[in-house]
This record gives C-alpha cells, structure tokens and sequence, in this order.
C-alpha cells in the first residue's frame, strides 16, 4: 500500500507541519551509524529519545541503560510510538560473552518493552548485509534470498528480523529490518581505498532519508529492505524499500568516486 500524492507534495506537506508528531526512543544513537542520523531526526520529529550504555552530559532526552535492564527499557518506553534499535555488539566478537547479551537478550528485551508500553506502534530494526554476505559477489541479491551470513554476528542479525516477524503476527507491532549495506561517511578513506565495498555503500543522507521514510509510511505492517545508496551496480536489490517504503535513494558513489578505468 503506498500513500497518495507525489513525492514532492508529500514533502511539502511534511516540511509545513515540522516537527511531525513522533515520539521515538533511539537505541544506540550515540553509535557509529546513529550519531550521524539524530540530528536530522530530531529536526523532524516532536521527541527523539535516546537509549545508550554511556552518560551524555546536557541532554535531557538522553536515557543511559544496558540492553540487558528490561526496567531500564520499559521505563524509557513510556509514551514512545516509534522504537528504533540500532543498539547492538556491532560486529563479529565472542558469541556468548559479547553477542548474547547484547543482540539476543537485549533485542528481546527492547522488543518486548515496546510490546508492554501499549503505546508502540512500529519498530525500526538494524539489520546487517552481513545477515546475506555469504553469496557470491556476482550475485545480485534479492530481500526474498535466504539468510546466508558470514558471520556469527550476521547470523544475531537474522534472529532479530525473526523475532521482528513474531512481535508484527503475534503483538501487532509493526515491524521494518534494515539491512545496512557498507555505511561510510563521504570523506572515509575507505571509500576510495575499498573496492569491494563500492557497490554496498550507504551514505549519511540516505540513511537518514530511509529511516524517515520507514517511521512515516503509512501500513508497513512487516517489512525487509536492503539499505544502500547509488552505486555502480545493485548487488544488494532495492526493490523492496522501493515497494514497501517509497524510497529512492539520493547520493550516487558513481559521483563521489568515478569508477575505476578499465584493467585498473
């Protein structure tokens, strides 16, 4: 189901009415991908909240928790309509010590404090490209291709996007998995010196864009897309985003760092 009206009307109408009536909590916003995005989210919403295991000193929306306090979680629930989680062990680390606590307990215990709130409506969960890394890199993979993770941390990933679907059938909390393609920011140095990850590439500004777009659409219900930015070629397909969100995203790796010449 998409909304009615153009993309440049339903911009308008968004920029008129600023902040739009959204209280979220952010999970993990003071992380390598949030701390890019909350400032634009707050520019736009009522109430952006956040959740992390250190203090901010000065902010009186900032809540400090570990994953693993369910009190923690239901308290700075209270009143939210839209969960972001992004908190998590990042990457690859010990299983039991390191990803258990944090991408196993500390999913369930975000999800079932929006569960309890009674106010939550919709969850927003930071998946990984990790989740599918595993197919062959000429293979250009669809949101419908079966898990294939390359790592442990992947496969954490993979368990959080289940659950997602459990709390959208069973609590009828809506539900959108974002797999985050290669994030960089536009002046890392990865950027140039990493070839592989040029058709991954997910910018500050489409990610943003996407989690904008995944709060406002209207009747999501459950949802999976990949996350990435313009590149060169589509490895990870952004059909599903563009089916269930309306989104198209804006910056082109191509612009930024032309291809390489021929036999480079």
């Amino acid at each position: 189901m998409t909304e009615s009206g153009t993309e440049p009307e339903r911009a308008r109408q968004s920029s008129s009415t600023l902040p739009l009536p959204h209280t979220v909590l952010f999970t993990g916003a003071r992380g390598r991908v949030g701390h890019h995005i909350l400032t634009p989210l707050r520019e736009r919403y009522r109430e952006v909240r956040t959740f992390d295991r250190q203090e901010i000193p000065g902010d009186p929306l900032a809540i400090t928790g570990e994953l693993t306090n369910l009190a923690a979680l239901q308290s700075a629930m209270r009143g939210v309509d839209t969960l972001i989680h992004f908190a998590a062990q990042s990457d690859e680390a010990p299983f039991v010590e390191n990803l258990v606590p944090s991408n196993v307990v500390g999913v369930y215990n975000a999800f079932e404090a929006a569960a309890q709130s009674g106010t939550v409506k919709r969850i927003l969960f930071a998946s990984t490209v990790q989740a599918v890394g595993g197919y062959p890199r000429e293979h250009k993979i669809e949101i419908t291709d079966l898990p294939r993770p390359v790592t442990l941390y992947g496969a954490t990933k993979i368990l959080g996007e289940t659950m997602g679907r459990w709390y959208f059938d069973k609590r009828g909390i809506e539900f959108v998995g974002i797999r985050i393609g290669w994030f960089q920011d536009y002046d890392s140095p990865d950027l140039q010196a990493n070839r592989r990850g040029r058709n991954l590439w997910l910018s500050p500004r489409d990610c943003a864009s996407l989690v904008m777009r995944a709060i406002e659409k209207k009747d999501v219900g459950y949802a999976l897309v990949f996350a990435t930015s313009r590149t060169e070629q589509e490895r990870l397909s952004l059909t599903a985003a563009r089916e269930s969100l309306d989104w198209e995203p804006q910056d082109d790796f191509t612009a930024l760092i032309p291809p390489p010449a021929p036999g480079e």
